[in-house]
C-alpha cells in the first residue's frame, strides 16, 4: 500500500461510518462482545492486522492525486461528526467489531489511523 492508498482506505472505512458505503457484513454478538474492549484500551493495532474482509492487494487508486485523496478524507470526516451529530443515537456496523455508536467509532478511528500514520512514519 503506498501513501495514496492509505489516505484512501482510512476514507473508505470512514464511509461505512457515514452510510456513504454500505457493506453486507454481520457480526455475531458473541464476537463483538469479545472484541469490543479493544477498543476501550489503549492497545494498539498490530502492525500486520490484516482483517479478513479486505482484498489481499491494495486497491486501485480512486484520485488522481494524493491531494485529491486528502481532500476526501478530509470531507469524509467532517461528514463523520456531522450525521452522529444529527443522529445522536446513530449506530453504524463495523465490519470487524461490529454495531458501534460514535463513541466506539472514534475510538477505532483514533486507533485506525494511528495505525497507518506509524506504519508511514508519519508518527
Amino acid at each position: 500500500m503506498n501513501a495514496q492508498q492509505m489516505i484512501e482506505h482510512l476514507s473508505a472505512i470512514t464511509q461505512i461510518a457515514n452510510g456513504n458505503w454500505n457493506i453486507d457484513v454481520f457480526v455475531t454478538d458473541e464476537k463483538s462482545a469479545r472484541r469490543k474492549p479493544f477498543l476501550d484500551s489503549e492497545n494498539e493495532l498490530q502492525m500486520g492486522f490484516k482483517a479478513a474482509y479486505l482484498s489481499d492487494g491494495p486497491a486501485e487508486l480512486k484520485f488522481n492525486s494524493i491531494k485529491e485523496a486528502i481532500d476526501d478524507l478530509h470531507d469524509q470526516i467532517q461528514q463523520f461528526v456531522i450525521v452522529f451529530k444529527k443522529e445522536k443515537d446513530r449506530i453504524v456496523v463495523h465490519p470487524f467489531f461490529g454495531e458501534l455508536n460514535f463513541e466506539y467509532w472514534e475510538k477505532f478511528q483514533v486507533k485506525h489511523f494511528t495505525h497507518h500514520f506509524k506504519q508511514f512514519d508519519l508518527l
